[in-house]
């Protein structure tokens, strides 16, 4: 018993002269392995806690964005950049890379401010001014320097607009210009698979899936779905036709039989 006791206390002493010395060896403020371990832990924890309410207001606002956002939101989200871009193209009207990006800037503010046209008139209004602005700074872009992106965007401008005529034409212009350039071809053949022009839509997706073959420019794929959804409503409404065709035909063949029938017993 003696040596047990003995053996406890040599041991208790040992631990009290290794748990000196580490301290001694440590210098002034710095931190034990047991102080490291735990604020490791508690740092682990705090960021799982706070990436999860992070997570979750994320999803939150993902599923409230279409019940809370207005048109006071959307006109905060662009005013201070279009007015930075107007002092800009204010102060250097041929300063093209501001000319560009204002357009832009305007035609976004304008199609995203008409989701509220059908609840709010000013809304409504404002968003057609803001398109035509678009249409204003992209011709004064274009007067300076041609570019794709700005045919484009003039035209989706009108398009958005509802002047058909001069969008198509705008986008014939693109296509002929910049014959490798697929995105022009897209909205092309958007525009007219919109006025029921189904083969000339498909001959324009065709002709972006060609222009974009290995999808460098990130059209094929796109092109490929609308031209493939083309061809089968086109189908359908082929093999719905035959389907009609051929009960009209049945039909007839019915109301013959039962003349015949008629003029028998007659």
């Amino acid at each position: 018993m003696a040596q047990k006791k003995n053996s406890k206390s040599s041991k208790k002493k040992s631990q009290d002269t290794a748990a000196e010395d580490a301290k001694k060896k440590r210098k002034p403020g710095e931190l034990s392995t047991f102080q490291k371990t735990v604020i490791i832990i508690f740092v682990v924890v705090f960021a799982l806690s706070t990436l999860a309410g992070a997570l979750a207001s994320v999803f939150q606002t993902q599923n409230s964005t279409t019940q809370t956002l207005t048109a006071a939101d959307i006109d905060a989200s662009y005013e201070g950049t279009v007015s930075d871009l107007e002092a800009k193209v204010k102060a250097n009207p041929e300063d093209t890379e501001s000319l560009l990006a204002l357009a832009q800037n305007c035609s976004s503010w304008g199609t995203t401010l008409s989701w509220f046209s059908s609840t709010d008139e000013d809304a409504a209004t404002r968003s057609t001014e803001l398109i035509e602005r678009a249409i204003t700074y992209y011709d004064q872009y274009l007067a300076l320097e041609d570019s794709a992106d700005a045919r484009l965007g003039k035209a989706q401008c009108e398009s958005y607009l509802g002047d058909t005529a001069s969008a198509m034409t705008e986008l014939g212009e693109l296509t002929k210009a910049y014959p490798d350039y697929a995105n022009g071809w897209v909205a092309l053949g958007s525009l007219y698979e919109s006025q029921g022009m189904t083969d000339e839509a498909a001959a324009a997706y065709q002709s972006a899936i060609d222009a974009d073959p290995d999808g460098e420019q990130g059209v094929k794929d796109t092109a490929q779905q609308y031209l493939d959804a083309l061809q089968s409503a086109d189908e359908e409404s082929t093999d719905d036709g035959s389907a009609d065709a051929e009960d009209e035909s049945s039909d007839a063949g019915t109301d013959a039989e039962k003349t015949d029938s008629q003029e028998t017993s007659e």
